[in-house]
């Protein structure tokens, strides 16, 4: 019960906290107090998650009482992903194991449910051969829950089903089913209908593939005639009106070249399909929903985030944009209302703020904070993030993220941080805790969007294929270039740094560009490129038949089949080209990225002894226990700053 104590004092107390001038390292890389939150349908009750140990558990805590009524853990390294209350008296848990910072995706998820005392915990869903996906939360049945369950003896086709949130029994709906031959998955109206099904024709190889969309008018199915420019058209449902005549979709289907997913509308009325934004450079596919799961409008992760509302007249609508304008300058995301929509939870953030959590009043729009993410870290204390513009050497333009310390913005020590993937993830504004803690010493760092990165719809994904330690190298050299030429640093003082593909193009950047980088520190990277394409024992190589074929054809088109050319852009295979001092870090238990990458880069270091410097820790894929972390962002800091930074100056002084 201590820990919950603590948990009401930062709750409900807002005490000072004193500072010394330089904030601890720690601070940076402390597990989050405060993860999510959602209120209850009565407004009687929050339950949040929270980081603790390798664990993110959940609690619920009376608002008027203010004392915790309960609290869930599911074991060693397994984390509450997400959450939703069920009725006022349960909570709904998606719970599944994260083996480490970087591993977060694609893991199996069981659901399991619990009365908010604690009492009747229940898994009602065990994700082994099958899977599910959240339709509606089928608000008046305070039992069940509306989901669309797959199978891999199915070919991942979703069928409809009812849950029960108490028991786990399934009941399928066959009223709700579409009559199609291949797999597809369904979207579900505010009422809890199914009205679409986007149908996935399997083709020869990963470049062949198609996706239908069909629509549901009273018992019929019917296939939208849309001519589309393109062989593999995307189309993801956003949701639908308030009063579900209209529905809305992403999707690229119009764009012959240079595709990006924009917004459209489908009005089942008219049926009139019709394009509403579609913005210039980004992906457009996330909703702004009202208290009912209205689609109130869409969010555009461009700079430091654009919305677009399809109405200003909705109360909700008015509510939310009033939120906005009230913590201008940082992105504001309503986490939940109540039933009646008259209280919300805002989530509010920043690049200088983690996190924050306020109670409002939708019709006074008074406030009440309720928590902080990182409440040790003050906004006053961190540095701006700013989105950048880089030419690649080709024309492309390259999207990318410059943290500075606050004090001084020319001549400084750069780290370039290399992001994950590579395909499909991207590095955006907001809140990061590696370049803030660098900032606070001084040095800048540049995170680059590399050819490949997502959010720039699927041609420009599409321009890494078969790239590794090409162009998208290349990308990070011009960026890593750019910073010098805009006088943010010089040629003497730049590392490059990176975990999982980021290791990668780390080690890739110092063979490729060996008089760029001083230093270069490799953080669990893969870094033999034909095991990896051969099958590195790591968990994408492992499932059923359907997954293996899959994952092979996606390897195929993105990673490539020639062994030469995987060799020759292989880290083991191009020691003897690096100049750079290095760190290599790894976790021992890693089944992203086998920890047999390490060992065979080390391997290839000691045959023609080059000196470097290891931690490995008993961690996955990243380090995620806090004390791990202190201990490598604290060896890392020395080892960057021995080669270009303020030791670095020291030494060359004192030689």
């Amino acid at each position: 019960m201590k820990l919950f104590r603590s948990l009401i004092c930062l709750i409900f107390l807002l005490t000072g906290v004193v500072h010394a001038e330089q904030i601890p390292l720690r601070e940076f890389f402390e597990h989050r107090q405060f993860v999510g939150m959602q209120i209850s349908p009565d407004g009687q009750n929050v339950a949040f998650t929270y980081e603790e140990g390798t664990e993110v558990k959940l609690a619920v805590m009376s608002l008027e009482q203010k004392k915790i009524l309960s609290s869930f853990s599911f074991g060693d390294q397994m984390h509450v992903l997400n959450f939703f209350w069920g009725n006022n008296e349960r909570v709904v848990m998606s719970v599944g194991k994260i083996t480490g910072n970087l591993d977060n995706l694609g893991r199996p998820t069981h659901l399991y449910a619990a009365n908010l005392d604690g009492s009747k915990r229940q898994q009602i869903f065990e994700m082994q051969r099958s899977g599910y996906r959240l339709l509606n939360r089928l608000v008046g049945d305070d039992r069940h829950i509306l989901i669309a369950k797959r199978h891999a003896f199915d070919g991942g086709t979703e069928r409809v089903h009812k849950l029960d949130i108490y028991t786990g029994d399934l009941q399928f709906l066959a009223s709700e089913q579409p009559e199609l031959y291949n797999p597809y998955s369904v979207i579900a109206d505010n009422a809890g209908k199914v009205r679409v099904a986007v149908e996935f024709v399997e083709g020869k190889d990963i470049d062949s593939h198609q996706t239908v969309i069909h629509v549901r008018k009273g018992d019929v199915w019917e296939k939208l005639s849309l001519k589309s420019e393109r062989k593999q058209p995307q189309f993801e449902g956003i949701g639908f009106s308030a009063d579900n005549k209209i529905a809305y979709f992403a999707s690229d289907f119009d764009m012959a070249t240079n595709a990006r997913m924009g917004v459209f509308s489908y009005d089942f009325g008219t049926d009139e399909f019709k394009l509403i934004h579609r913005d210039d450079e980004v992906d457009i596919t996330q909703g702004i929903y009202g208290h009912n799961g209205d689609v109130l409008g869409v969010y555009a992760d461009k700079g430091r985030g654009e919305r677009l509302y399809f109405t200003n007249k909705a109360e909700d609508s008015v509510f939310i944009q009033s939120v906005e304008l009230a913590f201008k300058g940082q992105d504001v995301a309503i986490g939940s209302f109540t039933q009646d929509g008259k209280r919300a939870i805002a989530y509010v953030r920043s690049d200088r703020n983690p996190g924050e959590f306020y109670l409002f009043d939708v019709a006074t729009m008074k406030a009440k904070f309720l928590a902080a993410s990182l409440p040790k870290l003050k906004a006053d204390q961190l540095a701006e993030m700013e989105p950048v513009t880089i030419t690649a050497r080709d024309g492309l333009k390259l999207h990318a993220m410059l943290t500075r310390p606050k004090d001084k913005k020319t001549g400084l020590p750069l780290i370039v941080n290399v992001h994950g993937g590579p395909f499909g993830p991207y590095d955006s504004w907001g809140y990061d805790p590696e370049a803030q803690f660098f900032a606070s010493r001084g040095y800048a760092t540049l995170q680059i969007n590399y050819r490949g990165s997502g959010n720039r719809g699927k041609d420009f994904m599409d321009m890494g294929r078969r790239q590794w330690g090409l162009k998208m190298q290349d990308d990070v050299t011009d960026g890593t270039k750019w910073a010098i030429e805009q006088g943010i640093t010089d040629a003497d003082h730049i590392c490059i740094y990176g975990g999982s593909y980021g290791g990668y193009a780390t080690l890739a950047g110092v063979e490729k560009e060996p008089d760029l980088y001083k230093c270069g520190v490799g953080y669990v990277g893969v870094y033999d490129m034909v095991w990896f394409r051969e099958g590195d024992n790591s968990d994408g190589d492992r499932g059923g038949s359907e997954q293996k074929k899959m994952m092979n054809q996606w390897m195929s088109a993105y990673v490539g089949d020639d062994k030469d050319a995987l060799r020759a852009v292989s880290p083991v295979h191009n020691v003897s080209k690096i100049k750079a001092d290095l760190f290599l870090v790894h976790g021992s238990n890693d089944v992203r990225v086998p920890i047999g990458h390490f060992y065979r880069l080390k391997k290839a270091l000691d045959a023609i002894k080059y000196p470097y410097e290891e931690l490995v820790r008993p961690e996955g894929h990243g380090f995620y226990q806090v004390d791990n972390r202190v201990d490598l962002y604290t060896k890392m800091f020395d080892f960057i700053d021995a080669r270009i930074g303020a030791s670095a100056k020291k030494k060359t002084a004192a030689n």
